[in-house]
Formats: C-alpha cells, sequence, structure tokens
C-alpha cells in the first residue's frame, strides 16, 4: 500500500446559516380572528397590519399564558456545521427535521478532512488529527466506506440541514442548550441559531431572551463559579460570553443589541 502523506489539516468553527423561514407572528395574530369566525382570512390580516400593537398584545399573551402550540405555526431551517460531537446532541432533539451528510457517501480523502475544535484544543491537537487523517485515507483505499469512517475523530466537521417550529426552538431547545451546563458548542451553536431570528420573529425572541432562566430549572447550574469571572449573575450573558470567548468568535450584532438593552 502506498503511504499516503496528509500534511494539512483544515480546523474549522462552527457555522449556522438561516435558510429559510415559514409562517410569521402577524399571520398567527391574525388567523386568532379567523379561527374564531370574527373575520375572512384577509380582512384579518389587514387588520392586524394596521394595528401592529394588536400582533404584539396577541403573541406576548400567548407566550405568557402557556398556549404555545400556536407557534407551531411558523418557524424556520438552517444549515449549520460543526463537530460530530455537536451533531450527535443535536438530533436528540426528536421535535425536529434534519438531514445530515453521511460519512459513507462523503469521500473526505478528496480534500474534505476538516474538523472543529476550540482554538485552545486545536493549536495542541493538530498532530493527532493529522495521523487520524492518514489513516482515514489509508483505509479509504481497501475498506469500504462505512468501515474507513470508524476511524474519523469526533472532531470531525458534518454538515446538517435543521428545521424546527417555532415552538421547539424557543422553548424546548434555547432553554435547555443556552443554560449554563450545555456543552459550550451546542451552546454557541444554539446562540448563532437565535440570532438569525432576533429580527424574524422579533416578539416571541424578546419574550423568549427576557424568560429564558425560568423556563428551566437547572438553566444557571454552576454560576457561582462563573460569575465573579464574568462579572455579571446573569446567566444568559455568562453563557453567551463563555461560549463565544471558547470559540473565540464575536458575538453577533442581534444578541449584542439584546444584552445592551438588558
Amino acid at each position: 500500500m502506498q503511504e499516503v502523506k496528509v500534511n494539512v489539516v483544515s480546523i474549522i468553527k462552527p457555522r449556522v446559516e438561516l435558510v429559510l423561514t415559514w409562517g410569521s407572528e402577524e399571520l398567527i395574530a391574525a388567523m386568532t380572528d379567523v379561527v374564531y369566525r370574527a373575520y375572512s382570512i384577509e380582512d384579518a390580516i389587514k387588520r392586524v397590519r394596521e394595528k401592529p400593537e394588536l400582533v404584539q398584545r396577541r403573541i406576548t399573551g400567548f407566550l405568557r399564558d402557556g398556549h404555545h402550540s400556536v407557534l407551531e405555526f411558523m418557524g424556520a431551517s438552517w444549515l449549520v456545521e460543526g463537530s460530530r460531537a455537536f451533531t450527535h446532541e443535536l438530533v436528540r432533539h426528536r421535535v425536529a427535521s434534519y438531514w445530515q451528510e453521511s460519512q459513507r457517501y462523503v469521500d473526505y480523502a478528496r480534500g474534505q478532512l476538516r474538523y472543529v475544535l476550540p482554538p485552545g484544543l486545536a493549536s495542541e491537537w493538530t498532530g493527532f488529527l493529522s495521523n487520524a487523517s492518514q489513516a482515514y485515507v489509508k483505509a479509504r483505499e481497501g475498506l469500504a466506506p462505512e468501515d474507513a469512517r470508524y476511524l474519523l475523530p469526533n472532531a470531525m466537521a458534518s454538515r446538517a440541514w435543521v428545521q424546527m417550529n417555532a415552538r421547539e426552538f424557543f422553548l424546548n431547545f434555547m432553554p435547555l442548550r443556552t443554560g449554563l451546563g450545555a456543552f459550550h458548542e451546542i451552546r454557541l451553536v444554539a446562540w448563532l441559531m437565535f440570532s438569525t431570528l432576533v429580527d424574524k420573529f422579533p416578539i416571541t425572541a424578546r419574550w423568549v431572551w427576557e424568560n429564558l432562566p425560568r423556563l428551566h430549572p437547572d438553566y444557571c447550574r454552576g454560576i457561582d463559579k462563573l460569575k465573579d469571572l464574568y462579572g455579571t449573575n446573569d446567566c444568559r450573558i455568562i453563557s453567551i460570553k463563555d461560549a463565544f470567548n471558547k470559540w473565540n468568535m464575536e458575538i453577533p450584532k442581534g444578541i449584542m443589541e439584546l444584552i445592551s438593552q438588558t
């Protein structure tokens, strides 16, 4: 077997790209009148467009009073890329749809050997990843793809198309995955996903931001060890700064605006 040299290991950071959104807060507010036979669809939509304060009042009321099923009529999908360690946690959220790249059908030996590591680990373990890459490329010469993939580390970059309705994302995924006890990579990705929706579903995003610590009983776990480090008792701000510092990434503008208004 000819020896294969893998001299360059590509280290990337988690990425999130908004693919699309569906539904809207305006439509949900309008359909309240339609379902209860007060207006036609056209008249109800016209009414809420003329009275934006009605949208604010109704969406906030649904969130406050626990009428969360209506949020299933809007949502979003994203293209995310992170480590296989991260994606194994991501797909545990059952009320969502996933289309993830297959390690059987992507030939990583063709220049696709990318890994996702925080900067603090990448500087120390690049050599190990280079050896793993070389082993994988060798294995692809004689093994079936499904067997060669056993040699790929959890740091291997993996892409997934993720779709969630707003109820699942805002009221389940966000409280679970931005809490201080969450894995730092999925916490980072959750905040990146959230940042793409601040302008798309502004009433919901603002309400969830204001109420995050009470949406999960364990949200602030470990705050005593972190509050002095970050100079705040706000679990949300600690969660954000800790994750983005770990990955040496810039906090998105939309989230910075929420922090500044807190």
